[in-house]
């Protein structure tokens, strides 16, 4: 009897560890498990990489699908799911597994590893240096009127670029690129990488990442752009301060000074008295005398007189 119910638990045991190995193993074969609203990857594996036309016409009903679906999802869904992706992709590479601390660079590794990425969602952030809008095909059964085209560079994409695809984007970039700009920074897209797409470029064919997405996000740094111009605007009135206070400095010394030959010119006016200059001058010039002249009263005697 004894030994029946240990075999019964023993049993009970390894159905519970089978079960929960099976759910495991369920979660590590379907890594989007969490996240049932996203699309399976299995859906993009018609689709053709590096092929010359773009979006072949066969691709082009699935290409629509993606977009609508997008449009219908929720960015923050999408975003999760993008960010559950990056992690699972990194606990694949022993590199970044044991230093979770290093970043890793999405676009090289989408760039190189296209086919672990290909219907995924993935997020990317970088400048737009391209923005165009079209009219969507008329055929399209999902009432999308207007596609936006965004060439995307990262920063470890170098001058390689990636090719987005979305139908929204802020209310400032509705006529492409701001007036004047060339460039915007602070982008960020998240989507599907629907393909790896061929271009022509100045010398020849390339190749770029093509994703699907519902919506560029656009971050100007407009804090850093206030705080730059607060700084300007405090150095200017610094500058200002500092000249205006040089240069009350200098007319305090300028008066001082005046203030200074006034009383010394003063003092020296008391001390000289001028009449008593002119005296001690009359006193110090010699006088001067009449030469005396001897008469005689009486002629002196001569001898006939006597």
């Amino acid at each position: 009897m004894l030994s029946y119910i240990r075999i019964l638990g023993a049993a009970v045991c390894l159905a519970v560890t089978a079960s929960q190995s099976s759910i495991a193993d369920e979660s590590q074969t379907d890594p989007f498990r969490p996240f049932p609203d996203q699309l399976a990857p299995s859906l993009f594996n018609e689709v053709k990489d590096k092929a010359f036309g773009g979006v072949l016409d066969d691709e082009k009903a699935l290409y629509y699908y993606v977009l609508k679906h997008l449009r219908e999802t929720s960015l923050k869904d999408q975003k999760q799911a993008a960010a559950f992706n990056l992690q699972q992709r990194r606990s694949e590479i022993k590199t970044y597994r044991d230093h979770p601390e290093r970043e890793l660079p999405v676009f090289l590794d989408l760039f190189k590893n296209s086919d672990r990425y290909k219907g995924r969602l993935v997020t990317l952030t970088g400048r737009v240096r391209k923005l165009i809008h079209y009219p969507a095909a008329e055929d399209n059964q999902y009432g999308i009127k207007t596609l936006y085209e965004a060439w995307l560079f990262t920063d470890d994409s170098q001058q390689n670029p990636t090719v987005v695809i979305c139908t929204e984007v802020p209310p400032a970039l509705k006529d492409g690129l701001p007036e004047g700009t060339d460039v915007i920074d602070h982008v960020t897209v998240t989507g599907y990488l629907f393909k790896m797409y061929v271009y022509n470029a100045q010398d020849t064919s390339r190749v770029a990442p093509l994703i699907l997405a519902k919506q560029l996000e656009w971050n100007p740094r407009t804090v850093d752009e206030r705080g730059s111009r607060l700084f300007s605007q405090i150095l200017a009135g610094t500058l200002v301060i500092l000249i205006v206070g040089i240069a009350i400095v200098m007319w305090k010394a300028s008066q001082r000074d005046k203030r200074f030959r006034e009383r010394r010119l003063q003092k020296t006016q008391t001390e000289v008295d001028f009449s008593q200059l002119e005296t001690s001058q009359e006193k110090t010039q010699p006088e001067k005398t009449t030469p005396e002249i001897k008469t005689s009263e009486s002629k002196p005697q001569t001898d006939s007189d006597t």
